[in-house]
């Protein structure tokens, strides 16, 4: 079988490396990956099971040899096989159920709810406490939002959406689920190697990786800042100080200043906070309390390469903020001047001329000349700002409601976004020089992307939250190779790459996995 993922992991040990299967279902773990040693081997390969298998490697001259026999698995089994993305394709609903759907994908996976038992009124309860918990909550980590969400138009058709599929009225599922073809060719030529983090319930949603190769990350959910070395997988977490009582602790954004100290966008906290390397101390900078209220959410963050400035947003009060770490001062301006937030609404508000119009700030980048870029979510704009009058200026992307999401900057000003909405599914590229767009895509029936970044060969990398695929796009060609991912589920965030490795490698946090991953072409 042609594209069966291999995974070897050391008995009591925190990595895991896994290789693919090619067209003569032969696969092989470089020596040089495999310490001497006993190992727990398993397989991904939708559909098909084999028991977990405990054998010792024997690196030296020889090669050790092993034949796995895969046998169907049951339905049961498939479910939790399969990438969120392609049971949202196996469901028999309508587009809009299956839109509405897509948006519990981003916090878990479909399995608990096609397991469920729940009927439409239970679905309905469940739906509205849902909707009122933070995005990074998980089982060990009930947060709540700092504000009530009530229920929503359409949750009624979703809660009946969900006990039709579910086992409420029925013992086995009366749908087939659908699978994505395996791997073939060029996405069976890659080498994966996994990270276990310490916490179980960690949740790695940045990850960024510094000038001496090592990794850093932050918890979506907790107030934990991590270092993490790849040659060894031996890592050190730091508690970082809350500032905002009773507000959610995690962080959602991560960046390096040009000492390699972390910078990060403390979410809920309503503000940022820096750790310094050499002395292990954090510094807290809140924004003024006059335009701090149950609503702020400062996620994305980026440093200016001309004078260190620190821009960061307030995604839903839809503010932008620059720190001058030197002095400590802060100065903020609208994203979106005469336009004001509903608050009946996440994203909606209301427009200059008291239309509605929507606007959610996503990602945040700054430029060689000190220009300021955020994505508008909600909408079809790249923003641009200028950090000495906060004069800002919208481009809309060639792509009618695009969701542009998360970026990257790289050192030719040219600024890589994902374009997120269902409607697009795209990689974006925007050249801050001369304002124009190019897009590519959609990378793969199963993707919807959340972040791109470019490496230093040209290509460039993306994935997506209910996807377990990620992308390897050349813009010169246009060419994009999928490759699947070892874990199902795995919720993929912010990503960044790895320049050390030949050639470069993609890297990110396993955000529902607890684990970081880097993805290596073999080539």
């Amino acid at each position: 079988m042609e594209g069966v993922l291999v995974k070897a992991k050391r008995v009591g040990g925190t990595i895991t490396i896994t290789v693919v299967s090619d067209e003569h279902g032969h696969f092989t773990f470089p020596a040089e990956r495999l310490k001497p040693g006993s190992y727990d081997v398993s397989v991904r390969a939708n559909g098909y099971e084999v028991p977990n298998r405990s054998m010792t490697i024997t690196v030296g001259a020889d090669t050790e040899k092993v034949e796995l026999r895969l046998k169907k698995g049951s339905p049961y089994v498939l479910v939790d096989q399969l990438s969120p993305s392609e049971v949202l394709q196996s469901l028999p609903g309508s587009p809009s159920q299956i839109r509405a759907a897509a948006y519990c994908g981003s916090c878990h996976g479909y399995a608990r709810i096609l397991r469920s038992t729940h009927d439409l009124d239970e679905f309905m309860s469940v739906i509205l406490r849902m909707r009122n918990h933070e995005p990074a909550a998980n089982e060990t980590h009930l947060i709540s939002l700092p504000y009530k969400v009530p229920q929503q138009p359409g949750d009624d058709d979703l809660a009946k959406f969900f006990a039709t599929v579910n086992l409420s009225s029925k013992s086995q599922w009366d749908f087939e689920f659908k699978s994505a073809p395996r791997p073939a060719g060029k996405a069976t030529r890659v080498i994966y190697t996994e990270y276990d983090l310490p916490r179980r319930d960690a949740e790695p949603h940045d990850v960024v990786m510094d000038a001496d190769g090592m990794i850093w990350y932050i918890d979506f959910a907790e107030p934990f800042l991590g270092r993490l070395d790849p040659r060894t997988g031996e890592t050190k977490e730091w508690t970082l100080p809350e500032f905002k009582a009773g507000f959610a602790p995690g962080s959602l954004g991560l960046t390096l200043d040009k000492e390699g100290n972390p910078w990060m966008a403390r979410s809920f906290q309503g503000g940022i906070a820096k750790f310094d390397k050499k002395t292990e101390k954090v510094s807290s900078y809140p924004i003024p309390k006059e335009y701090d209220n149950v609503h702020t959410r400062t996620s994305f963050i980026a440093i200016s390469p001309v004078d260190g400035k620190v821009w960061f947003d307030d995604t839903f009060n839809r503010m932008m903020y620059i720190v001058d770490p030197k002095s400590g001062k802060m100065i903020g301006y609208p994203a979106f001047p005469g336009w004001k937030f509903d608050l009946s609404s996440q994203r909606g508000g209301i427009g200059p001329n008291g239309e509605k119009e929507d606007h959610f700030m996503y990602g945040v980048a700054v430029n060689s000349k000190g220009m300021g870029y955020w994505g508008d979510l909600s909408n079809t704009n790249i923003g641009e700002m200028d950090p000495e009058t906060g004069k800002t200026h919208l481009y809309p992307t060639p792509t009618p409601n695009s969701g542009p999401r998360r970026m990257h900057m790289a050192p030719d000003d040219v600024l890589w976004f994902a374009e997120n909405s269902d409607k697009s599914r795209k990689i974006g590229m925007f050249d801050t020089k001369t304002k124009q767009f190019k897009e590519w895509g959609p990378p793969s029936p199963y993707d919807t992307p959340y972040d791109v970044a470019p490496d230093i060969s040209g290509m460039v990398w993306t994935g997506g939250e209910t996807s377990d695929f990620v992308t390897r796009l050349n813009p010169k060609t246009g060419e994009m190779v999928d490759y699947l991912l070892p874990n199902s589920n795995v919720n993929i965030r912010r990503v960044d790459v790895n320049n050390f490795t030949n050639p470069p490698s993609m890297l990110f946090g396993e955000n529902h996995q607890a684990k970081i991953i880097m993805v290596q072409p073999i080539e």
